[in-house]
């Protein structure tokens, strides 16, 4: 266990039930592909509490209810939440996610980790379903509480779903975060894959090894803070490699930035052979673009720091000259960021992508960019571009974890309901929204034809990124209004 590990005292918080579960998922490892542990836990639950459970060979669990009160004869609904989190620490953190709790604390009204990600997403639907199973005293419709695994990775949970599993045909998502928001329509998504294969060369003799790096950054949600025009570290480092290549005779031994497909790039960094004679040079090189990287993202990313330090390891080989100066034109030439903003609403980002992580050495320069949109043909029209980049570099392209988005209907009798219920119980109107982000009731919805859905959540902040937080007041009165929603359908 982490030495560095502490908690909170949630058992003082309100609802109880609710801060019991979160607490417990906190505890239990749960990065996206090793929910195992998690997906247990959960069939513990339902067999300590007789209810009726699936789980299939990749840890999707399934547990019904048989209903509570007045409501119990109504027709089933679905409650659907994913376990799995992101996985992300500053580099000073030595948290091991596969075996260390989640260490947090309480800032104001806020549950917060400082050194890696919280969890609360999707943790906190989570907790928000089990405690609605262990409460005797809530209101609601027979439940089929699904509970998928790897959602951050490409939703394949949910895209390995036997949709036998479910007879109801109204459900309601537990991953949205914003109180007061009913989400009703997602993006789709595509992971673009693109590689470059090279002879290493041997490391010339007499140079100098030095590593350049990005950090400093906010990252965040590829889809959801794409539009906050956050720096990108991958793409700084091109930025600053580039003329170290080009005008000083650098060659790069190594090139690395970003570790996940849906989180925006924190860091980055790139091992340097340097010839002597350039090293004033090149440090001047790095601090111009210091400089005029921290004038383009004041404001935005205050922290921005690009810095160049020597190494006491020498590589050796490198890429081939040509080959360097090919790869860091190719991540200049990327796109990264909004393409288009959706003509349904003001704010909505409508296609974008995120160049979302570097690797080469040895031999291969391998780049990972998800594409996202809210219509299918822009989602490949896009890609397409993409393809044509890779293809002018001498890089190979490939495809994978794509699923479709959740096109909106305003017609829906959940979402109708759901308004009526955010009026009655809270007093105010809701806004009804569409994201520019993944939500497995896409695919969900895809799979079990006729499915009425809706997405909720209290608020979380910061998801995907070390420092994520949930609102301890939000999450007090998005639990009143849940249950008043369930004892209405």
């Amino acid at each position: 266990m982490d030495k560095a590990f502490k908690a909170a005292d949630l058992s003082t918080l309100e609802p109880s039930g609710v801060w019991k579960w979160f607490e417990a998922m906190t505890r239990i490892p749960r990065p996206s592909g090793s929910e195992r542990q998690a997906s247990g836990f959960l069939v513990g639950f339902a067999e300590e509490r007789g209810l009726d459970y699936e789980i299939d060979d990749v840890g999707n669990v399934l547990i019904r209810h048989p209903g509570r009160g007045a409501a119990s004869g109504s027709a089933p609904v679905c409650l659907q939440a994913h376990v799995d989190m992101v996985a992300e620490k500053l580099e000073s953190s030595s948290h091991d996610f596969l075996g260390d709790p989640i260490s947090f604390e309480i800032d104001g009204d806020w549950v917060i980790a400082r050194e890696t990600t919280l969890g609360a997403d999707n943790g906190m639907g989570v907790a928000l379903m089990l405690a609605i199973l262990d409460d005797p005293s809530t209101v609601h419709p027979p439940l089929e509480c699904l509970f998928t695994v790897d959602e951050e990775r490409g939703l394949t949970g949910a895209s390995r779903l036997d949709p036998a599993w479910l007879k109801a045909r109204r459900m309601i998502n537990l991953d949205s975060e914003e109180e007061g928001f009913f989400c009703i329509g997602c993006s789709g998504g595509l992971d673009i894959h693109l590689e470059g294969a090279y002879e290493p060369a041997p490391a010339p003799e007499g140079m100098i090894p030095l590593t350049v790096r990005v950090e400093g950054l906010h990252g965040g949600h590829s889809g959801m803070e794409i539009n906050r025009w956050r720096a990108n570290a991958i793409r700084l480092l091109a930025h600053t490699v580039s003329p170290l290549v080009r005008d000083h005779g650098c060659r790069i031994a190594s090139l690395s930035g970003g570790s996940k497909r849906n989180a925006i790039p924190r860091t980055a960094s790139a091992a340097l052979l340097v010839p002597p004679e350039c090293m004033d040079a090149l440090m001047k090189s790095v601090s111009g673009t210091q400089n005029a990287q921290r004038e383009e993202f004041a404001g935005i990313d205050d922290e921005l720091t690009i810095s160049a330090m020597p190494s006491l390891t020498t590589p050796d080989a490198v890429l081939p000259d040509g080959f360097a100066v090919t790869t860091t034109d190719l991540l200049l030439a990327l796109h990264h960021g909004v393409e288009k903003m959706s003509t349904l609403s003001r704010d909505l980002v409508e296609t974008s992508c995120n160049l979302a992580i570097l690797e080469a050495g040895g031999g291969a320069v391998r780049i990972c960019i998800t594409v996202r949109s809210l219509l299918e043909n822009a989602k490949g029209a896009l890609a397409g571009r993409l393809a044509a980049t890779a293809r002018l570099a001498g890089f190979e392209f490939s495809t994978g974890g794509g699923y479709p988005g959740w096109k909106p209907d305003s017609s829906s009798l959940l979402l109708g309901t759901s308004i009526a219920a955010y009026r009655e119980l809270c007093g105010a109107e809701p806004e009804i929204m569409t994201i520019h982000a993944g939500l497995e009731c896409g695919i969900i919805g895809g799979k079990v034809g006729g499915m009425d859905m809706i997405s909720m959540g209290p608020d979380i902040r910061d998801v995907h990124v070390p420092g994520e937080k949930v609102s301890i007041s939000s999450t007090a009165r998005f639990w009143s209004f849940i249950n008043g929603l369930l004892a209405r359908l």
